[in-house]
């Protein structure tokens, strides 16, 4: 899937709109004039993936090179001619025209465009701007599951694929947590295998008074692993979009809140 701006295809129909309207004393060269749009519709053939169309369209491409042969004649001879279309030429065009129309208005059936709907979440930060959803510098100083799965995660509400974007936020967030209690307990983890659950880590924070971690903190941690981690991890909850975006939010101040000790630690070290 890609993204493709709407002005695009709304484009290609004024292009099409223009040949078929094609009358005599049309501009052959020139912005906007009749080659370029011709031009620009065979471009538009390819880009959109139209590929039946663009095969009946030899007709359409001979005429384009017999207007540019014209116009290399009448540059040729110096002759003190308009470039513009002749009755016959403007008649010939739109019978192209028409002929194409059916075929390109046939495979067109068989494409289908999906729009992201309105969200509660703004779409377009869901699907470029991942970041301007968290704290400043938080993003950026995730880890890299941390950001994939959050990235992801926002892809999915965007485009209403609620239980996997669940999936997504509570692995983000639980990548986040390793992050915090390594961390925190000052451990290199050099055996990726060694890796504890969700509750074991709260729990071994929780005990170690030493580090004066927020309640509060580890409360909400308990929460969302109690509520909505481990009922997701054993297939338990289906989620509809309503509910994952009441999710997203818990996991971002959580998450915000563990990021930024790094942040904060990272400036305090560039102090001179």
């Amino acid at each position: 899937m890609k993204s493709q701006p709407i002005s695009s295809w709304i484009n290609f129909g004024t292009g099409l709109r223009y040949l078929q309207d094609a009358q005599k004393g049309y501009s052959i060269e020139g912005t906007s004039c009749v080659l370029e749009n011709i031009d620009g519709f065979l471009k538009k053939l390819d880009k959109f993936n139209l590929k039946v169309t663009e095969r009946a369209a030899g007709d359409l491409k001979s005429f384009k090179s017999d207007l540019e042969e014209k116009c290399a004649r009448l540059e040729l001879e110096k002759k003190d001619v308009e470039k513009r279309l002749t009755q016959e030429e403007a008649k010939q065009l739109k019978e192209i025209i028409k002929i194409l129309r059916i075929t390109l208005f046939a495979e067109a059936k068989g494409f289908s465009a999906y729009v992201a709907t309105e969200k509660r979440i703004d779409v377009e930060k869901l699907i470029n701007n991942v970041s301007s959803l968290m704290a400043p510098n938080i993003f950026e100083n995730l880890t890299k599951i941390g950001k994939y799965d959050f990235e992801e995660g926002c892809k999915c509400i965007a485009f209403e694929r609620p239980t996997a974007a669940a999936f997504h936020l509570l692995r983000g967030t639980e990548a986040e947590l390793r992050e915090y209690y390594y961390r925190k307990k000052k451990i290199l983890r050099k055996d990726q295998k060694s890796f504890k659950s969700w509750y074991t880590m709260t729990t071994e924070l929780r005990n170690l008074k030493s580090l004066s971690i927020p309640d509060s903190l580890l409360n909400n941690l308990d929460n969302i692993r109690e509520n909505y981690r481990n009922p997701t991890q054993h297939p338990e909850l289906i989620y509809d979009i309503e509910d994952v975006q009441n999710l997203f939010p818990l996991c971002v101040e959580i998450v915000n809140r563990m990021v930024s000790q790094r942040v904060r630690k990272k400036k305090k070290v560039k102090t001179p």
